[in-house]
């Protein structure tokens, strides 16, 4: 099948990391791509340094980035900021390309964007202080918060029961229901090779949306998941590739 895919218009096309298919991931270039791209959803991975600043980085250590065993949330913001992050991906077009805070992402594109904040590290203070920035900007209402760390959501819905929590799961069994019911998280967000009609329909008598994670592969397997996941009536999904998938109602 030709991209791009075309999906109903209350489907979530969330930017994975932004448009990081393209772009380094997690970086100011990746996320103004996905824009470009009319994307209006960013999935980001946030953790903290020792100076308490929220940063956006996947990876616990910078080995991936070319920076060696540097372990993300043993070092302070000054040091983090001069790192080079782009170069890895392509030394001659992002050569230069810096880490970003969550408060930089969130001051250039305020409530213009959906944000799906994913609470990667393993700091005990990271989701007081994701908190802290998502309330100075006043986006409480544009952000959905995910984890694989159940006890991570739980922290962060102490902090505010109006917040919209997403649990980051690889299937949907009998514990995930029950635990996810008794949070009453938001979404359930089921690996995309696990997702079927029936899983879907499980996982939403207990939470108001299903998204997928981790489309990935070659060409043809990303097609077949993204279908995969629009066939079972998933409400969204994050993916590298954005621009494989259009609303029906855009006809651009």
């Amino acid at each position: 099948m030709l991209v791009p895919i075309t999906v109903p218009d209350r489907f979530r096309i969330i930017a994975h990391r932004g448009a990081s298919a393209y772009a380094p991931e997690n970086t100011r270039a990746a996320f103004n791509l996905a824009r470009d791209m009319g994307v209006t959803e960013f999935e980001l991975d946030t953790q903290l340094t020792t100076d308490s600043v929220v940063v956006l980085c996947h990876d616990a250590t910078l080995a991936r980035y070319g920076h060696g065993g540097t372990v993300v949330e043993q070092m302070p913001w000054s040091e983090l900021a001069s790192l080079d992050m782009g170069s890895w991906f392509s030394p001659h077009l992002y050569r230069g390309e810096r880490m970003l805070t969550l408060d930089a992402l969130f001051a250039e594109n305020r409530d213009a964007a959906t944000y799906h904040v994913e609470l990667k590290g393993k700091a005990r203070l990271l989701p007081l202080r994701v908190y802290d920035v998502i309330r100075r900007h006043g986006l409480q209402a544009n952000c959905i918060i995910t984890s694989f760390s159940y006890g991570m959501l739980l922290a962060m819905g102490a902090l505010d029961r109006d917040l919209r929590l997403g649990w980051l799961v690889e299937d949907v069994n009998a514990e995930v229901l029950a635990l996810t019911a008794d949070a009453r998280l938001y979404q359930v967000c089921p690996d995309a090779k696990v997702v079927t009609p029936e899983t879907v329909t499980l996982a939403r008598t207990v939470a108001p949306e299903v998204r997928a994670w981790g489309l990935s592969g070659a060409h043809h397997e990303v097609v077949a998941l993204i279908e995969q996941v629009v066939a079972a009536g998933c409400d969204g999904m994050t993916i590298n590739w954005p621009d494989w998938v259009r609303h029906e109602g855009n006809r651009s």
